[in-house]
């Protein structure tokens, strides 16, 4: 019986033994786990079989105990996690308080750079490097994107700034969306081999230092450099990379690890910048993901033998996601009216108006891993009178405040910004977590800012926002279903104007968005007390309700806020603003997300974490009345429900 040789690795500087034969039978047996635990889990699938033998060969040829490594995103990395001494522990992956989806330097001292959004490696690398020179060290420094992160701006600053400083690093290119002809790839094959050997690129430095020792020999450099330059441009699609700066050399096989070898072995040895080309697929060695890798990138549960992915036995019929309301509503506007544009950086399918670029392809634009270009283009079709629709998730917006701020609001253009996966986002963890928008879109002078209470809600405000011309604004909606609404159904919807559910005169609840439903709840159990209680569904975030937070700021003995968002800064916080700036003061208590950042969990264990399931608001609202030095004035309640002991009352 075959040895398991995973089982056995405990410390990544093991495969530094193992034979051709065992690195590829290790690649085999990482493929398989990942299989397996994805598929009860959920987790990154398609991208993270695609990077397993670039795994293998960079732990085979380097010392990550010194040399330093950076995945960018992090999602294409579950083999390095198997091979760094989480395997035992991998079931455990996306649950509450196991392994990560993405990498953390507190998981592990193998995880040397942690991050959830794309295009960070280079630079994070560089300055590895350049740290690394300034403590007179030797250690490698390697970056591995993938081309779809390779398309932000931010890469491409770190690209440029290496080829102008020259710091020893290797960046390796995973490039999935790439095919190359099979004569043109054994004709770039065998270029690679020579171009990366020592003895070439001895030859070549020998002959370039001699050209500076002979008459003219800057114009005999120039020359020299101009025919290596021509014939690379001739067989090699990597000339960009030349252009800034970098030694290319590839294509390589991405799931070969003797090429990979190879060619990593020669590059170590060789000064500056190093662009290591590798061609894979997506999915590799599971034919459900290779066939459908966009279907695969990002799985819930499923069977693996046949790849269908296990429906959750709680799924209601009569709901639907939030972004698939936006997307059909966005469709039903594109329909009516050819000024409605649809914007998205890299996320057409997430937020559901994918379809939409088959039948719109001049008026929907994907503008890849680019964030703050989303933004700023959306702002210049603005200017045009079109009416711009920039679809993107909050955690994805923080890239590009500077933009929304510098670009749109200065000028009070109409950009419409829809903020998918606001608030808690579950299994995906901190770095996913849209619970900082309302706070960082909320300081903008001129921005609007909206979260429904459910679908319903979400259509109207989309209609209000297409009609919407004065200046930017924002509507914020979380991950998850919301019941259907009939198309007849409308939500009539005034700017600032808030909803109240229910009236009361001893504790009025604010709440916004999804927390409405929490509100609602908890009002109930406090009525079951005795208490008169208010509900009002804000709606606006910006502006707020001025005359409903004065109304019941001056009689009400309590006022809450909830939100799914930082405490900081967000709606609790312009609540208390509002208060004070009618120098109301009534008890307050605002239930948001504290000051630290949610780990991954179900959304119901992150609610939890955070004090925002109905138990604990509601302990803490008892809490608040009984240590407030106005508590005798509460509650004002019926001679019924005073005789009932508030111990009798279940929550």
């Amino acid at each position: 019986m075959q040895k398991n040789l995973l089982d056995s690795i405990i410390h990544p500087h093991q495969i530094h033994h193992l034979t051709l034969e065992e690195l590829n039978q290790l690649a085999q047996e990482c493929r398989q786990r990942i299989i397996e635990v994805t598929s009860k889990t959920g987790g990154h699938l398609a991208s993270s079989l695609g990077s397993i033998e670039i795994t293998i060969a960079l732990f085979k040829l380097f010392d990550f105990r010194t040399d330093r490594i950076v995945w960018d995103v992090g999602h294409q990395a579950y083999a390095h996690k198997l091979l760094t001494g989480r395997n035992a522990r991998f079931e455990t992956l996306t649950q509450r308080g196991g392994i990560k989806k993405f990498l953390s330097p507190s998981e592990s001292s193998f995880d040397h750079f942690g991050a959830g959004h794309a295009s960070t490696s280079l630079s994070a690398v560089l300055g590895m490097a350049v740290g690394r020179d300034l403590n007179h060290q030797k250690h490698h420094t390697i970056a591995v994107i993938g081309d779809g992160g390779l398309t932000g701006g931010l890469a491409f600053e770190a690209l440029n700034h290496n080829g102008y400083l020259g710091k020893n690093m290797i960046m390796i290119l995973s490039d999935n969306g790439m095919s190359i002809d099979p004569n043109v790839g054994a004709l770039s094959k065998v270029i690679t081999r020579v171009t990366s050997s020592k003895s070439f690129n001895r030859l070549r430095d020998e002959a370039y230092e001699l050209a500076g020792k002979v008459p003219f020999s800057e114009i005999v450099r120039a020359g020299f450099h101009k025919i290596e330059s021509s014939l690379k441009a001739f067989l090699i699609p990597g000339m960009l990379f030349e252009q800034l700066g970098w030694r290319y050399f590839g294509p390589v096989d991405g799931h070969s690890i003797p090429d990979l070898l190879e060619i990593l072995s020669h590059a170590k040895d060789i000064k500056g910048p190093i662009v290591i080309h590798a061609l894979t697929q997506k999915g590799k060695g599971y034919s459900f993901a290779e066939n459908d890798a966009f279907k695969y990138h990002g799985v819930t549960p499923f069977v693996a033998e046949s790849g269908e992915f296990i429906k959750k036995a709680s799924t209601n019929p009569d709901e639907m996601s939030y972004s698939k309301v936006f997307g059909k509503k966005l469709e039903e506007l594109m329909d009516r009216d050819p000024k409605v544009i649809g914007i998205s950086p890299a996320m057409l399918s997430g937020s559901e108006i994918f379809h939409l670029l088959d039948k719109y392809p001049d008026r929907i634009f994907d503008v890849g891993i680019a964030e703050g270009h989303s933004v700023t283009f959306a702002a210049g079709i603005a200017t045009t009178g079109l009416k711009p629709f920039v679809v993107i998730y909050s955690t994805f917006l923080q890239r590009a405040i500077d933009h929304v701020l510098h670009d749109v609001a200065i000028q009070k253009l109409p950009v419409r910004f829809m903020i998918d996966r606001g608030g808690l986002v579950g299994p995906d963890g901190p770095t996913h977590q849209g619970v900082y928008d309302l706070t960082y879109l909320r300081m903008i002078p001129g921005m609007m800012i909206m979260a429904p209470k459910n679908g319903a809600e979400l259509k109207s405000m989309i209609e209000f926002a297409y009609q919407y011309e004065d200046g930017p604004c924002a509507i914020r909606y979380p991950r998850g279903n919301t019941e259907q609404s009939n198309d007849s159904e409308k939500v009539s919807i005034e700017k600032g104007k808030a909803e109240i559910l229910q009236d009361g005169h001893d504790i009025a609840l604010f709440a916004i968005g999804i927390m409405v439903k929490t509100a609602s709840a908890v009002a109930k159990l406090l009525e079951k007390r005795g208490f008169s209680v208010a509900v009002i569904n804000a709606r606006f975030v910006k502006p707020l309700d001025t005359d409903v937070i004065r109304k019941y700021g001056s009689k009400a003995e309590l006022i809450v806020s909830f939100e799914e968002n930082t405490i900081h800064g967000g709606f609790g916080s312009a609540i208390l603003e509002k208060l004070s700036e009618h120098s109301l003061r009534p008890l307050t208590l605002t239930f948001g997300i504290p000051d630290q950042f949610i780990t991954q969990g179900s959304p119901d264990q992150q609610r939890e974490d955070a004090g925002l399931s109905v138990t604990l608001v509601l302990e803490a609202i008892l809490k608040k009345l009984e240590n407030s030095t106005q508590k005798t004035k509460l509650p004002r309640r019926s001679q019924k429900q005073k005789n009932v002991s508030a111990g009798n009352i279940k929550t």
